[in-house]
């Protein structure tokens, strides 16, 4: 199962490591992070767990811990 950590592990490839400590797991990723980052962060998780995201699903992933669960549903 993918956890908050293997998101914010994702996040460390391209985001400012400052930026990432003052996330917190349930507020919105977009109050953290610029709405570029986003789809940056949503493709390296298709690499790496070999999920298909689409710009639809993108726009659903608010939350850290909202994008773990999604991607844990998406394995299944």
């Amino acid at each position: 199962a993918v956890g908050a950590e293997e998101i914010i592990g994702l996040m460390k490839e391209g985001i400012d490591d400052q930026i990432i400590k003052d996330l917190k797991y349930d507020v919105p990723l977009l109050q953290g992070i610029d709405s570029i980052d986003l789809p940056a962060v949503a493709a390296a998780a298709e690499k790496k767990y070999g999920v298909n995201l689409s710009d639809a699903d993108v726009s659903v992933l608010k939350t850290i811990n909202g994008f773990a669960a999604f991607l844990n549903g998406k394995m299944k």
